[in-house]
Formats: structure tokens, C-alpha cells, sequence
């Protein structure tokens, strides 16, 4: 007891430990990481396209702001809140729902994340800490990738069936089946087949 009759109390190296820095970055990460898988799922495809032009780089943050919001509220809902000539198109952004998208490298990690936590492996640190994260991830990744756009609209692959280069190669191929005799027509019962 002290002098004045009241009972003191230790304080302990714990009550330090809430602000230390590891646990303010863990906050930090597991309150962030679904909203930026979110976000970065949802709007790659379209930024790569922008990023492919020069001037976009040069916009002031304000426009590119617009842009952005266009972008997250064109592919959720289809409405866009800015319209104007110098949005690079992106007040023409369309709905967009494509469940394929939700496999990604956010969902991914989220479930190495959980996996993680989930393991019976009791030496492993921070399992808790690790689950928490990667379940964010999971569901901002999934979501998304949910309202992901199918394909970059400027990528190859979209037009890859209908590409004369890759049309030219199938044909290619088909032109050397048939010469090496393999597919040819000839006296076989089976006429080539399998």
C-alpha cells in the first residue's frame, strides 16, 4: 500500500504492446487488403489500357480521380457520376459480371492465407494474425473479380480466334498434317482416323 492508503498497481510491458508498430502495420494491413483486392481486381484491366496512353499520365489528380470512380461505379452498377471529353472513355464503362474473374491472384493468397491459419501445424507464428488478412483478401479479390471486365479490350487474346496470324498458323499446321501423310488420304479402311 502507499502512503495515502490506496493500493498502486503495476503497470505491465503489455499496455505498450497495443501501440507498438507491428500491430499498428497489422491493423493496417488487415483493415486495407480487402478494399485495395478489391480495387486492383476490379480496375487493372481497365488501367493498363489507360496507362498505355501517354497523355493520361500527364491528367491532374482530379480527372484522374473521376476516372477512377467511373471505372468502380460503371462496372458495379452502370452509372457513371462524371461525364466529359477528356475521361479516356470511361463514363462508357458498361455492368460487368464475370465469375471466372473471382479466381485471381487475390483469392489466391487469401486462401494460402486461411489454409495458413487453419493448419494444425502449432509452431507456425502468427496464424491468426494471417487468416484474418487472407480472408480479407478472399473476399475483396472474389468481389472483384465478380464485376471484373471478361477481357482487356485491347489485348490480343480477345481477337485471337479471328486473328489472321493465328489463322495463318492453323493453317500451317494443317498444310504440314497433310504432307506428312499422317491425315492424308489414302488406301487405310480407317481413312486417317483414330
Amino acid at each position: 500500500m502507499a502512503k495515502n492508503g490506496r493500493k498502486t498497481k503495476n503497470k505491465k510491458n503489455g499496455n505498450n504492446g497495443s501501440k507498438s508498430l507491428g500491430n499498428n502495420l497489422y491493423k493496417l494491413a488487415k483493415n486495407a487488403s480487402g478494399y485495395l483486392a478489391f480495387f486492383s481486381q476490379l480496375t487493372a484491366k481497365d488501367y493498363s489500357d489507360l496507362n498505355a496512353t501517354s497523355s493520361y499520365k500527364n491528367e491532374d489528380m482530379a480527372t484522374k480521380l473521376k476516372i477512377a470512380s467511373n471505372i468502380v461505379t460503371g462496372r458495379l452498377t452502370g452509372l457513371h457520376a462524371f461525364k466529359g471529353d477528356n475521361l479516356y472513355g470511361s463514363d462508357e464503362i458498361p455492368f460487368t459480371i464475370n465469375p471466372g474473374g473471382m479466381v485471381n491472384k487475390f483469392t489466391g493468397l487469401g486462401l494460402a492465407g486461411v489454409l495458413y491459419g487453419k493448419s494444425g501445424v502449432k509452431l507456425l507464428p502468427q496464424k491468426q494474425k494471417v487468416q484474418a488478412i487472407g480472408k480479407n483478401l478472399l473476399i475483396g479479390g472474389g468481389i472483384g473479380g465478380l464485376f471484373d471486365p471478361p477481357m482487356n479490350s485491347n489485348s490480343q487474346s480477345k481477337t485471337m480466334a479471328s486473328s489472321p496470324k493465328v489463322l495463318g498458323v492453323v493453317q500451317q499446321n494443317r498444310m504440314a498434317t497433310m504432307q506428312t501423310g499422317m491425315f492424308s488420304e489414302s488406301g487405310d479402311s480407317t481413312g486417317g482416323s483414330f
